[in-house]
């Protein structure tokens, strides 16, 4: 079921993912509403900012996999190594923070279906 409906789940994921361009333009107002956190100095807006560009691009690979299938088995296997390390982080105190756990269950579950993707399912 996964496998005949990829091309849809790509775009889906990938136009989600892609929203994080958001931390990139306003990364103060981000991680203040979804973390509970305002970066303090130079470096910590940069690499706010960083990190949001980094998940658009992520974001729009899935996307363009989702047209271009030599591609596709290793976007997805980028974005499943993403989102299972952003998963991995909430053994910290992040999952104290309601938005930040919505994103997480929500890269979960991506990486569970990318995974049934990988499998063939």
């Amino acid at each position: 079921m996964i496998t005949s409906n990829i091309e849809v789940i790509l775009i889906v994921t990938g136009a989600l993912t892609a929203t994080m361009l958001a931390q990139f333009v306003a990364p103060s107002w981000i991680l203040r509403h979804a973390y509970g956190e305002v970066p303090t100095g130079v470096v910590s807006i940069a690499l706010a900012r960083h990190w949001g560009l980094l998940l658009f691009c992520v974001g729009a690979l899935l996307i363009y996999s989702a047209f271009y299938q030599p591609l596709r088995e290793a976007a997805v296997v980028l974005a499943a190594v993403e989102k299972g390390g952003f998963v991995a982080l909430f053994g910290s105190s992040l999952h104290r923070r309601p938005m930040a756990l919505i994103m997480a269950v929500g890269d979960a579950v991506m990486v569970l279906v990318f995974v049934f993707y990988l499998a063939g399912l």
